[in-house]
Parts: structure tokens; C-alpha cells; sequence
């Protein structure tokens, strides 16, 4: 006796935006019960946080284009971009705080600038690791180089997106990996 049974993995939801966009979600929580349709446009919202991560990672460190062509250097690689964008939060824990504390006095909130607080740590790495002096004195150095030049955070802007033309498939073998 032959039986077929069906599984059932993915769920594709449309959902309508602001905008009057529709923008299609792919998931994989397909009981009903447990996970309404009704969630998913508030819990997309939720996981923004962790979408610009991966784009921090991708861009702003360059994760996607490896040291090396073997499998321990991209490994090395991988692990090493997570561990300073890991790095870069905790040490920028005392200046977003500080920002904050300034909203009053600002029209915006004002958030660490990733530029700054990346190449803040590439010139002060081996400081922070190996350094001979006093750590809290290169922590408040660190915390005022974090706060230079902030960029201001303005919810509910609405701008239509630019659509730009596809990237040529071998763009990331035409640049070389910047090394922090």
C-alpha cells in the first residue's frame, strides 16, 4: 500500500505596507494556530534589528569577500568580523548611552556612527588587547572617539527607493578584503 503525505515547510504571506507596497515574507512557522498571519508584519518589524546586522557585517566589514580561498580562512575570517562587531557593541555601550542622555537637547536621537566606531577600534586594537596602559583611561578615550561626529536617527521617513542596477556576479573578486 502506497501512501503520499505532504510536507508542508514554508509559507509565503503577503503583506501590505504603509506605502502601499506589497512585500512578500517567506517562513517557516506554518501552524496557524500557534503563528496567525495576522503577527508576521509586527514580528518582521521585530527582526529589523538582526536584518541590519547582517548588512553591517556584509557591507560596512566587507564579511562576503575572504582572505584566503581555504576553508580555515574563511572560517578566520567569518569568526573575526563577529567578534569585532561584537566588540564594537560592548564598547560603544557608554557612548550610546551618553547620546541618549543628550536627547533632550536634540531635535533627534543621535546614534554611535558605525564608521567612526569601527575604524576607532582598528587604530585601537592592539592597545585594547595588548596595551601596557591603563585600560579605563583608553575606555574613555575610546567612549569621546565614539561620540565624534554621530549620525541622527529619524523615524518614519518615508522615501521611495532607489533602485539600482544589479552588481555585476564577480564584484567582490575585483576587491581586495579590507583587513581591520
Amino acid at each position: 500500500m502506497l501512501k503520499k503525505i505532504q510536507i508542508k515547510i514554508l509559507d509565503l504571506l503577503s503583506v501590505l505596507l504603509e506605502t502601499g507596497e506589497v512585500e512578500v515574507l517567506v517562513t517557516s512557522l506554518c501552524d496557524e494556530k500557534l503563528w496567525p498571519t495576522e503577527i508576521f508584519k509586527e514580528l518582521y518589524n521585530t527582526r529589523w534589528g538582526v536584518e541590519t546586522l547582517y548588512g553591517t557585517l556584509k557591507e560596512r566589514l566587507n564579511l562576503e569577500n575572504f582572505t584566503g580561498k581555504t576553508v580555515e580562512s574563511v572560517r578566520q575570517d567569518f569568526y573575526s568580523t563577529v567578534f569585532i562587531s561584537g566588540i564594537e557593541s560592548v564598547l560603544t555601550g557608554e557612548a550610546r548611552k551618553k547620546l541618549s542622555d543628550k536627547d533632550d537637547k536634540n531635535k533627534y536621537h543621535q546614534l554611535v556612527n558605525k564608521a567612526v566606531s569601527f575604524n576607532t577600534i582598528k587604530n585601537h586594537v592592539t592597545d585594547l588587547f595588548f596595551g601596557e596602559s591603563d585600560t579605563e583611561i583608553l575606555l574613555e578615550k575610546l567612549t569621546r572617539l565614539f561620540m565624534t561626529n554621530p549620525v541622527c536617527e529619524r523615524k518614519n521617513r518615508k522615501f521611495p527607493r532607489k533602485r539600482r542596477p544589479r552588481a555585476s556576479l564577480n564584484y567582490h573578486k575585483r576587491f581586495k578584503k579590507i583587513v581591520f
